[in-house]
């Protein structure tokens, strides 16, 4: 808006009619009928300075002109001149020794404040924004300039007036969120304005605690000046949901989450699993007590489960006693910031109320034979700082003692021997490992080969194993492992008969517990990024991996005389010349190039399979790491022939998994042959497991065994029995029928998680999320959907990423304009796809900008981006995520944050091309100016966008024309809020003044430049002065009503 000069003509015509109305005394519609005959036609008075002249004219004496006055809110009612305008004259105005014209003045602005509003454009929006900032600058210099004169005088009843008018037109601007979010818009948009205003606030405030009972009411009105002044209108914005645990027994996304932390991402550090559990605790609405609770519960249900897989159990007791109490400690020195220390009330309530559920702590210290609350209180009382005291800790346990029916029948564990899963055993390992891992430090081969003796004996193996996985160190054991085997692998100069030996052993045993580490925690924690040495490389492109088939590679070197020599060298009985000056990485490629020729002569008739047989035993004889790579190729053999030819490698697999029998005690072998044996066969049977395309039945743990004895389940249940692969149903029917297992109860046992992930990773992100969404939003109930949606959030973290990029592109299109919309017909389903989208995204969003260090990756053989490479066959999942980044990278060119803006990474910019492109989808749909389930459906997801922590880039994304087109069509409950209006349209840039949010970089990623900014701030006040006209008409449509 262009204004006038004071000097045009126009201005002096105004004065002329101004002072001719006042002379003739004309009424407020005389003035109203003449004024408009001056103004253009269409045009504002605002142009002209017309209620700067009204007030000039209005306040030339000691007393207001009450007729002229008439005159200014006749233009303003009739929309002659703004409210922004009228706002902005009254604070210019420095007469404050005239306490009736103030008086009048305060008059006048309290009654504008009820209606105050703007039909304009947006920079009229914009203008009225900032006279609001104006206009409280004058009410504070008001208010301090009548504080001091009550100072002076003592007693004033005039002043005392007006500073109680002033300080309840304060009050009224703070209780108005329309006032309040255009005073935010104005402070962005003049900041100098508004630190002048911050100023005299104070001096008002320092005025009145001075002012001692001169001033009456002292308290309130310096409430009303710091209210307005500390008030933030987006705080309002978020928390939307509410754990409410009485109606809830139990927090399925927790339980979801927790397990699949425990079998899927067993070695990933506690620090990044506890900050996974504070955006949960966000975007769930859980109290600090309530998040420990059901982490605890979690864990505790947990170990209540029977095995269902090999090792589960040591995965579960290590998580529970050892990665728990690290996962506590993070949590409260990040909810506690600087000031955290010591102990924690609210972990103390948690294990109280934890100790209450004597069922659940029966059920565990039954199966697992000893008092398992204890040992977690001593964790408590012991990590680094005491959570918990050892008084309250004992309190607790003396309670525990005394509802607890089973503590008294346990048996000692130390006269009965202890059960396999005892918590003592894994926590007297930890130290162990810290002890080991030194020993490891030596260069010296000779000191480390006892240590890799005792790791190779499968009693304390798998133990050192599990506590190193829980305490995020076994990539440190891996690493060292690989760093040995890299260096038993050359002959060094002058080697002796005892050294070569000692060397193979070396090779030997680092090999078997490379290979054993990665079928139980996964080939990320041995597979470095840079995958320079030769057992890294063979893993990667060789070691059987669930979903990915190998491609039965030979060794390059194929010479008759090599094969010749290396068959010579496993003939030779004296273990003193057999391994001189031998190179191990070429006998591991010379072995399979040689077994591909001895089963080629095999299947041709040309040799006996007993000689094959007798062959495999002198492999195992030699080296037991040459079995290993005799299956490997085997395994990938099978999987590209026909039956026919695939019948004699069966045999000769089956051979090597039963082939331990009785040691011929007149073959020479290295030392701890038995150990390394039967190491040899359980990776070789895992091996053909995963070769099989079923889930491995566990052989060497007697309570799994039990479990599946005791178990009558059908063949879904039964991975012996039938595998998915193997599985005539379809898959969808195979989803439908293990989510009816699951959904009941809310709980996802051991088997429920194996088989979804099998399913993902043979059906792939787009169908396994299609399905899964389609299964809950069959259900009616808000309890059930809610439910339905937790459990889906969790199942969906198996590739959070994967996952959340078919939600946006594939399913959510199919409700919004596909042909499922007619499923949203139910208001608490769009609720609740609404909440599972945006919880989705936000966990995403945060997956791929805090992307977690190669030593403490994942180990799930499903998280695409850090387990794809060369060697390693992608699958159907691999391909079609692949397909659908590629398609979203193409339109990032349309992105609205540039490509390369810094700590935006690309799976960042493929996650925000999604985010993007369903806003879009939502804008056309929203076009249509129609209130339908599916307008529902986008609004909900709005909502739950803006109270959605970490939200600030991807509300940048909004289209322009997304909520004009919404705002006119909403009605309370539904309508936006105005903070919601400014929290979508002008987001503020986080300070990061919560502990909780300081370290993520990604709210700083698309930081608008400042013309990006003065146009949203533009945008978001023509649309509060949208909403704000049509709540005004609302209203008086509903006072005309009779």
């Amino acid at each position: 808006m262009v204004l006038e000069p004071a000097t045009s003509s126009k201005a002096g015509t105004i004065r002329s009619l101004l002072i001719r109305a006042w002379r003739e005394r004309w009424s407020d519609l005389q003035w109203g009928i003449h004024i408009k005959t001056v103004l253009p036609w269409g045009v504002s008075g605002d142009i002209y300075h017309l209620a700067d002249y009204i007030l000039q004219q209005a306040l030339m004496g000691s007393l207001p002109n009450s007729l002229i006055l008439s005159y200014l809110r006749h233009s303003l009612s009739s929309q002659i001149v703004s409210y922004g305008g009228v706002i902005e004259s009254i604070s210019k105005y420095d007469g404050l020794q005239k306490p009736h014209c103030v008086f009048a003045l305060l008059t006048l602005l309290q009654a504008m404040m009820k209606s105050v509003s703007c039909r304009g454009k947006p920079e009229d929006c914009l203008m009225l924004a900032t006279s609001i900032v104006g206009g409280v600058k004058w009410l504070a210099q008001v208010m301090a300039w009548t504080i001091q004169q009550l100072v002076d005088l003592r007693t004033a009843p005039e002043h005392s007036t007006n500073l109680t008018l002033a300080a309840s037109i304060l009050t009224t601007v703070h209780n108005c969120p329309f006032l309040t979010c255009m005073l935010e818009i104005g402070r962005r948009e003049e900041p100098s304005t508004w630190g002048s205003c911050m100023k005299k606030m104070v001096e008002v405030e320092t005025l009145l605690a001075g002012a001692g009972g001169i001033v009456e009411n002292k308290d309130l009105l310096i409430n009303s000046v710091c209210q307005l002044r500390d008030h933030q209108p987006l705080d309002s914005v978020g928390k939307k949901h509410k754990f409410d645990s009485l109606k809830v027994p139990l927090c399925h996304a927790m339980h979801s989450l927790v397990m699949l932390e425990v079998l899927s991402h067993t070695t990933r550090h506690a620090s990044t699993f506890a900050h996974q559990l504070l955006l949960l605790q966000q975007l769930q609405g859980l109290s600090t007590i309530e998040l420990y609770l059901e982490l605890l519960r979690s864990s505790f249900l947990g170990l209540s489960c029977p095995e269902y897989q090999p090792y589960q159990e040591l995965k579960w007791v290590g998580f529970t006693f050892i990665k728990v109490p690290s996962i506590l400690n993070t949590i409260h020195l990040t909810l506690g910031g600087d000031a955290a220390g010591g102990e924690c009330e609210d972990l103390l309530t948690a294990v109280q109320r934890l100790s209450q559920l004597t069922l659940l702590l029966d059920q565990v210290d039954s199966r697992i034979n000893c008092n398992c609350l204890e040992y977690l209180l001593n964790e408590l009382s012991h990590v680094n700082k005491a959570l918990i005291s050892e008084r309250d800790a004992k309190a607790i346990l003396a309670l525990r003692a005394q509802e607890s029916s089973v503590l008294g029948n346990i048996q000692n564990s130390d006269a009965q021997g202890a059960h396999p899963g005892n918590p003592s055993l894994i926590l007297r390992a930890q130290p162990t490992v810290t002890s080991i891992l030194k020993t490891l430090s030596n260069k010296n081969q000779e000191s480390v080969l006892p240590v890799m003796n005792l790791l190779i004996s499968g009693k304390s193996r798998d133990l050192l194993l599990a506590a190193a996985a829980a305490s995020g160190s076994l990539h440190i054991f891996a690493q060292k492992f690989v760093k040995f085997n890299e260096a038993s692998m050359e002959p060094q100069p002058n080697e002796t008969a005892k050294t070569a030996m000692n060397r193979a052993l070396m090779f030997d045993i680092s090999f078997l517990l490379l290979c054993h580490i990665v079928q139980l925690y996964g080939i990320d924690v041995v597979v470095s990024e840079k995958c320079e040495t030769f057992v890294e490389q063979w893993m990667k492109e060789n070691m059987p991996e669930p979903g990915r088939v190998k491609a039965p590679t030979v060794a390059l070197r194929t010479d008759q005389s090599v094969m010749e020599e290396f068959i010579r060298e496993v003939n030779v009985s004296d273990l003193e010349q057999k391994y001189n000056h031998v190179r191990w990485n070429e006998v591991c490629q010379v072995v399979t190039a040689a077994l591909r020729e001895v089963v080629t002569a095999a299947q041709q008739g040309a040799l006996p399979v007993q000689h094959v047989r007798e062959l495999l035993d002198r492999l195992r004889y030699h080296l037991c790491c040459l079995p290993i790579c005799v299956a490997t190729w085997l395994c990938s053999h099978v999987q590209v022939v026909d039956s026919e030819q695939a019948a004699e490698p069966l045999n000769f697999l089956h051979y090597l998994q039963t082939s331990l029998g009785d040691h011929d005690q007149s073959v020479l072998t290295l030392d701890n042959f038995k150990d390394r044996s039967i190491l040899m066969v359980q990776i070789v049977e895992n091996m053909v497991q995963v070769m099989k395309g079923g889930i491995q039945t566990p052989t060497s743990s007697p309570s799994a065994a039990a479990a599946r004895s005791n178990s009558s389940t059908t063949s879904l249940s039964d991975p012996s029995s039938d595998s998915l692969l193997a599985s005539q149903q379809p898959l969808s029917l195979l989803l439908r029928e293990m989510w009816n297992q699951v959904f009941p109860g809310g709980v996802i046992s051991h088997q429920a998680l194996a088989t979804f992930r099998d399913l993902l990773r043979l059906g792939g992100t787009r169908w396994f999320v299609c399905d899964l969404v389609k299964s809950a939003m069959q259900l009616v109930f808000h309890s059930d959907l809610t439910r339905a949606m937790d459990l889906i959030y969790g199942l969906l973290h198996q590739d959070v990423v994967g996952c959340t990029l078919s939600l946006l592109m594939h399913t959510l299109p199919m409700y919004i304009s596909g042909p499922c919309s007619g499923e949203l017909i139910s208001k608490p389903r769009t609720e609740a796809l609404a909440r599972l989208t945006v919880c989705m995204i936000i966990s995403a969003w945060l997956a791929v900008q805090q992307q977690p260090p190669a030593s403490e990756s994942g180990t799930t053989s499903i998280n695409l981006s850090q387990s794809g490479g060369r060697g390693r066959k992608r699958t159907y999942h691999d391909r079609e995520l692949e397909e659908l980044e590629s398609n979203l990278q193409v339109h990032s060119s349309d992105l609205a944050i540039a490509r390369g803006t810094p700590g935006l990474t690309k799976d960042g910019t493929t996650l925000l091309v999604a985010v993007q492109s369903l806003l879009t989808l939502m804008t056309q749909v929203s076009r249509a100016g129609v209130v339908s389930p599916v307008t529902q459906l986008v609004v909900n997801i709005l909502h739950e966008l803006i109270a959605a922590p970490y939200s600030h880039t991807l509300l940048t994304l909004t289209p322009p024309a997304l909520l004009p087109n919404l705002v006119p069509l909403l009605s309370p409950p539904d309508a936006f809020t105005y903070a919601e209006l400014l929290a979508i349209t002008a987001p503020n840039t986080p300070s990061h003044t919560d502990t909780t949010t300081r370290e993520f970089a990604g709210d700083l990623i698309g930081a608008q430049t400042p013309a990006q900014a003065a146009g949203a701030r533009r945008a978001a006040a023509k649309l509060l002065c949208v909403a704000r006209n049509l709540s005004l008409a609302s209203e008086a449509a509903q006072l005309s009503l009779p």
